[in-house]
This record gives C-alpha cells, sequence and structure tokens, in this order.
C-alpha cells in the first residue's frame, strides 16, 4: 500500500517534523521503539539542496523502515521548490511537505517559513511549483537530469539513494502537503485555509497557533476544528499539531475535533515511546540515550556531539536529579562520556 491510499483509509498519528531534532539517528530510534504512521525529516532548503549544498543531503538521509517518510522543505523560490520536488522524489521520499509554519526568526525574517502567512500569491507559486516538479518526475524520465545540477549533487543523489536501499522499479508519485499555522499575529483562517485549499495538495497540517506565539502558550484546538470544518468537501484531509503528550491524547483528539490526522512533536524528545503510551524506566531512559550516541556516531562519525545535547537533556526531563544530570549532559563530548554518567543517571529511583 502506497502512503496515499494509507491517508485515505485511516487516520494517521506521526511525528512531526523538528528543526534540529528529527535526523536520522533520531528517527532511526523512533522507527525501532514505537513506529509512528507516519515521520518527518527536519526541514531542508529547498534552495540549498538545488545549489549545491551537499552537505544538506545528510539531514535526507533514510532506511527503509522509517517508511513512508516525508522531507520537508523550505525557501521562499518557486523555482528551487520545483527543483527540490524532483529531488525528493528521486529520493525516493512517500510525500514532499512544505513549511510554511516555522516560526524561528532566521526562517522567517528572509520571507520563509510562516512568513509565508501573508503573502499567499508567493504561497500559491511554491505549492504550483511543487506540484509541477511532482509531475513531471512522475512522467519525465529525464526530469533530475534535466535540473542540471552540479556534478558534486548528482553524486550525493546517488549516495543516498543507495543509503536508502531505493529500488526504482516502479514510480509511484509522493504526495504533496503543506505544514503552516493559524495566522501571524492572529488567527486567519477563514482567508488563508480557504487559499491554501484551492490547490492540489492532499493534506494540510495546521498547527494551532500563530507565528507570534511561537510554542508559548496554549495551541487552539478548537481553531483547528473551525480549519476541519472549512475543508469540508475539498477532498483534503486535515491533520493537527500542537501540545499532544501521547498517543492516548492523539487518539481523542482525533474524534473531538474531527482531524484526520495527528503529529506529534517535542513530545517525542527523550521519550520515543510517546507513540506506544509506554512509560519509560530510568533504566530504558538511559539505555535509549547511549543507544541513539552510538546511532549517532556510526551515522554521522566525523560530526560533534554538539548538536546531540538537546537530546540527551530530554532524556533526563522528568527525573528528581534533572538539574544535576544536565550539567553533566552539557558537557558530553563522546560515548565514554555518557558511560561515566551511568551511576548518576541510574541514581533516580527506576519507575517501574
Amino acid at each position: 500500500m502506497d502512503f496515499r491510499q494509507l491517508i485515505n483509509q485511516q487516520p494517521i498519528i506521526g511525528l512531526s517534523p523538528m528543526d534540529g531534532i528529527t535526523d536520522e539517528p533520531f528517527r532511526l530510534i523512533q522507527a525501532e521503539i514505537a513506529k509512528p504512521d507516519v515521520i518527518f525529516t527536519e526541514f531542508v532548503s529547498a534552495e540549498g539542496i538545488s545549489h549545491g549544498g551537499v552537505k544538506l543531503y545528510d539531514q535526507l538521509l533514510y532506511k527503509p523502515q522509517e517508511r513512508p517518510i516525508i522531507g520537508q522543505l523550505f525557501g521562499k523560490d518557486p523555482q528551487s521548490f520545483y527543483a527540490g520536488a524532483i529531488i525528493l522524489a528521486e529520493l525516493g521520499f512517500d510525500g514532499i511537505d512544505i513549511n510554511m509554519g516555522c516560526p524561528a526568526k532566521t526562517v522567517t525574517a528572509n520571507g520563509s517559513g510562516a512568513a509565508l502567512i501573508e503573502n499567499p500569491k508567493l504561497a500559491s507559486e511554491i505549492i504550483k511549483s511543487v506540484a509541477n516538479g511532482l509531475s513531471d518526475w512522475y512522467t519525465d524520465k529525464n526530469a533530475l537530469k534535466k535540473l542540471k545540477l552540479k556534478s558534486k549533487l548528482n553524486q550525493v543523489i546517488l549516495r543516498n539513494q543507495k543509503y536508502s536501499q531505493l529500488k526504482i522499479s516502479q514510480k509511484i508519485k509522493p504526495t504533496l502537503s503543506v505544514k503552516t499555522r493559524l495566522g501571524i499575529n492572529e488567527s486567519i483562517i477563514d482567508q488563508w485555509i480557504p487559499h491554501l485549499l484551492k490547490h492540489p495538495i492532499d493534506f494540510l497540517t495546521i498547527h494551532g497557533r500563530t507565528l507570534k506565539q511561537g510554542y508559548a502558550g496554549q495551541a487552539d484546538w478548537q481553531q483547528i476544528s473551525r480549519v476541519v470544518h472549512l475543508a469540508k468537501g475539498s477532498g483534503i484531509k486535515i491533520w493537527g499539531n500542537g501540545d499532544v503528550q501521547n498517543r492516548t491524547r492523539a487518539q481523542h483528539y482525533l474524534k473531538e475535533f474531527g482531524v484526520d490526522g495527528i503529529l506529534i512533536g517535542r513530545s517525542s524528545m527523550g521519550n520515543p515511546w510517546v507513540f506506544s503510551d509506554h512509560l519509560p524506566t530510568v533504566t530504558e531512559k538511559y539505555r535509549c540515550l547511549l543507544y541513539h550516541a552510538q546511532i549517532y556516531q556510526d551515522t554521522f562519525p566525523l560530526r560533534r556531539f554538539d548538536s546531540l545535547r538537546k537530546n540527551f537533556l530530554s532524556y533526563a526531563a522528568g527525573l528528581p536529579n534533572a538539574k544535576q544530570l544536565r550539567q553533566k549532559l552539557v558537557h558530553i563530548n563522546n560515548i565514554s562520556d555518557i558511560i561515566d554518567i551511568e551511576t548518576d543517571f541510574l541514581s533516580s529511583t527506576d519507575s517501574q
């Protein structure tokens, strides 16, 4: 069953894209411990991957066990989105998602992410460019070649295909989706959502906050429910996102608010069991932290552990000695350092 059939046949509970978090090691652990219905990559720059950003392709690495997997693009240049769509399709992604919801100033200051909410014309051009890219890729076997990418980009695409064990025996057209927010300073869903629904997208994910809110306050699920109402008859699935702490809550929200899917984000950090509602013991948390570091080292042997520390801190969240652990976790530079803090980590009594 391809992913398009899946989303049309059942409610979805998936892993939300998170910048700097949902990289390949994070996703591999999530897929192994409690696999969601769908997994998103962290976002990647459409301009970057189409104009020489070889290192960005590390963000697009995935293994077969992560499927169905969706690659998320951000940016503001429609032509780059066209190329990015062809590239992600060539890499075998089950879907391509357009980021119109990131609130980070480094993204919105350039007119990307949630800033697109106040630029509906450009948002339309971007969606159409991705749709055209997917169509051209599906019907033309030379679509990638026609992009005339730099040689080094073609080489890294081949590397990623090999890593993903991609078998190009039958083309399956990826889904096209958008992830966005309620508005900039206030909710404008009555104008913004109907605009998006005019386009050829398979599903639309709504984070229940405005750009101004960032991740503060509470996600407004009544507004998300309103989006469901606005989308009736469009044939486009509506997914919700924001403040969903566990699978049980997600299943409740599916019924209460009428959405077709739920994405869980920050609650999965340091807690891959979130999709199974298992309550991990302290021992399980420590072993997962260690395993996370080992996978990271195997996947990116030349990288430092700096970017991992936010994940390390998440594993200690909620433990009685979390404050003391955090002081040690922020200084971890290698696996030996993690082994050295085992006694300190396990000093918290197991909850099970």
